[in-house]
């Protein structure tokens, strides 16, 4: 009777030693990548996508995309933006560009990273109207020409250069839709310069970022001849981490990436 136990327990552990453990949850998402019917475009697409860390690559910068996307909808329609030129600056995965390309826009997308550049153009290749450019937008990019819309989310606050870029922007357009991470003042003069890690993919190209007070922003748009609507409302906020309808303290914090403003500008 012992020996038969004893044999029943050793013949129990070989079949668990045999045993493999279950893949991981990425490991069997790697799984049915390699065995789907996928090109091998789309399937490095699915895999870059799936391995990247980057904070642009994340789910909470989906969730945000599609609140900013559905708030574009809501100020022009759909029926808009067939036909007309539009420019996005700061564009990282363009996809906030391909979206109105397939509404029927012609889109140029500048963004200042070559390897985001590369990964845009393959993600997006197959979409229509939409053309993916590397630059750096500290400098010059007026060459691009006349836009019926600027869509410039994210960007400002990664430019040390306010002034001067805002100038660009306001001279190569007569509408433009803007949200930025601000500083919390009233002052319109009021800016802060903030380094930034350039090594971080979603960081200012030089090092070096601002946070200028949403008064600052306007009033620039004001000089520029724009008047502006504001939308500084709760449909924008992602939980706790980017907040549009947060109230004035006058501290000149700026809440690291939290504390942000949305404004539409039209030629007055």
């Amino acid at each position: 009777m012992l020996d038969r136990i004893k044999r029943s327990f050793n013949g129990l552990r070989s079949l668990v030693r045999s045993l493999r453990p279950l893949p991981t949850d990425f490991e069997r998402f790697q799984l049915l990548v390699f065995t789907s019917t996928m090109t091998p475009i789309d399937r490095h697409v699915a895999l870059y996508m799936a391995t990247r860390k980057d904070a642009i690559f994340a789910v909470s910068y989906a969730h945000w995309r599609t609140k900013r996307i559905n708030k574009i909808l809501e100020l022009y329609g759909m029926d808009w933006f067939k036909g007309k030129r539009v420019l996005e600056l700061g564009s990282a995965l363009s996809d906030i560009g391909a979206f109105f390309a397939d509404l029927g826009a012609e889109v140029i997308c500048l963004e200042g990273r070559q390897e985001t550049v590369n990964f845009a153009r393959l993600k997006h290749r197959n979409v229509p109207r939409l053309q993916i450019e590397q630059c750096d937008l500290e400098g010059d990019f007026s060459h691009y020409g006349k836009f019926d819309l600027i869509i410039h989310f994210g960007l400002l606050y990664h430019i040390k250069n306010v002034d001067e870029h805002m100038a660009r922007c306001f001279a190569m357009t007569d509408s433009m839709i803007m949200e930025t991470v601000v500083c919390d003042s009233q002052d319109p003069h009021k800016m802060l310069l903030v380094p930034e890690p350039k090594a971080v993919l979603e960081q200012s190209l030089h090092g070096m970022g601002s946070r200028p007070s949403p008064f600052y922003v306007e009033r620039l748009g004001t000089e520029a001849g724009f008047k502006f609507d504001r939308h500084f409302t709760a449909d924008l906020n992602f939980e706790d981490r980017f907040i549009y309808d947060w109230p004035h303290q006058n501290d000149d914090s700026h809440g690291d990436w939290q504390k942000r403003r949305f404004w539409r500008f039209d030629r007055a």
